[in-house]
């Protein structure tokens, strides 16, 4: 079964990473990943046939179907983020690759990554992903939201979703065909995992943007030192920054200066694959502040992929991704000191989570998802 995979494949630990991976490991199919190009995805291994097909600009639609009608595969399945392919203009695009794809009649598939209720998009919801614009408004980007989900239901033969959560957000909100919908939970990269050297640091990983709600979880960590003054953690953040969003990596900046955290709060900014490896596996344990979550958190499974205790905003997909006490540590967004308090006073407790985690890790391989993947695969060709 002759596979095309549309996705972007970096950084390292990227989604698409680790799934194709997964697929291209079954026996019957032939896996063709359509990366865009970036030298680097040339490199990457087991995951398929790698191409670097298509560019962030409105062509990315002629390049794609360029290279299909060379190809002709059985299947197609795309990811959609809205920002996968370039920005407002290339997103909205994306159902015209579809509505041609359909035309030519392609069996396609599409994993949908992230979705807002229409109740939350508003004027802070937008100021979290851009700059203020007299253009972008609630009414123009629930319509714009609107567009885009129902043409993917309208021309898709199914569409994947990582939660639950999502499922209700895009039928009740967006008319979503649920006939179509398969939910399969996020697969989980495999580790190894040791928690046997930890050091005392909590750690960040992800960009370092507004929506990821890091001054939470920095105003937490002023008031956990100023009870704790004595206490040798130290907070680690890690990641890059979005082109566009520059400020508000300032903004962190600012805040930690602000709250005299400078000999506390280490600034790593990208980090390799090894280094990111090692401040994993020796952290006491892993922190995802969130001001709004849009779909299952790839820094989530990616902690957990190293055995982490994981603290997470009370929030969106968490609420369903996350275990409170069992499988991670949930917290309401104004109080982050406590959860702070709570890894730091209960070391039997967070191993207790960490052996939840790794089995949990062990149940939802790459393998075991893109097995799940692949009948839905044949059920569209049959």
């Amino acid at each position: 079964m002759k596979t095309v995979f549309i996705s972007g494949m970096l950084p390292s630990g990227h989604y698409s990473h680790y799934i194709t991976n997964g697929i291209s490991s079954q026996e019957d199919v032939n896996l063709l990943v359509y990366a865009d190009k970036r030298p680097e995805n040339l490199k990457i291994k087991n995951c398929g046939i790698v191409k670097n097909v298509w560019s962030k600009s409105p062509k990315y639609i002629i390049e794609i179907l360029k290279e299909i009608k060379k190809d002709k595969p059985d299947i197609i399945h795309l990811q959609h983020e809205l920002n996968m392919y370039g920005g407002a203009l290339t997103a909205s695009l994306f159902p015209i690759l579809l509505l041609i794809l359909r035309i030519f009649r392609f069996k396609i598939v599409v994993t949908v990554h992230a979705a807002v209720f229409k109740r939350q998009i508003d004027k802070k919801f937008i100021q979290l992903f851009h700059q203020d614009s007299f253009f972008i408004v609630p009414l123009t980007l629930k319509l714009f939201f609107h567009y885009i989900y129902k043409s993917i239901s309208f021309f898709s033969d199914d569409i994947f979703f990582h939660t639950n959560l999502t499922k209700e957000v895009l039928t009740k909100d967006y008319g979503v065909y649920s006939n179509k919908i398969e939910v399969i939970p996020i697969a989980i990269p495999q580790k190894e995992i040791d928690n046997s050297q930890k050091e005392k640091y909590l750690f960040y990983f992800g960009y370092m943007v507004r929506r990821k709600g890091l001054g939470y979880a920095l105003e937490g960590f002023k008031r956990f030192i100023k009870n704790n003054p004595e206490s040798e953690f130290k907070l680690v953040l890690a990641g890059g920054v979005i082109k566009g969003q520059k400020k508000a990596f300032e903004e962190i900046k600012e805040m930690i200066v602000k709250n005299n955290l400078k000999e506390r709060v280490i600034i790593k900014g990208f980090i390799e694959e090894t280094e990111q490896d090692d401040l994993y596996r020796k952290a006491h344990a892993v922190i995802i502040p969130a001001e709004i979550s849009m779909g299952s958190s790839g820094p989530l499974f990616h902690s957990v992929s190293y055995g982490k205790c994981v603290i997470c905003s009370k929030v969106g997909h968490f609420l369903e991704d996350v275990i409170d006490g069992k499988t991670g540590v949930l917290i309401e967004n104004n109080k982050w000191e406590d959860a702070f308090q709570f890894v730091v006073d209960n070391p039997e407790k967070v191993s207790y989570i960490e052996s939840n985690v790794e089995k949990k890790a062990r149940i939802r391989t790459p393998n075991i998802t893109a097995r799940k993947y692949i009948e839905i695969y044949k059920k569209n060709i049959l």
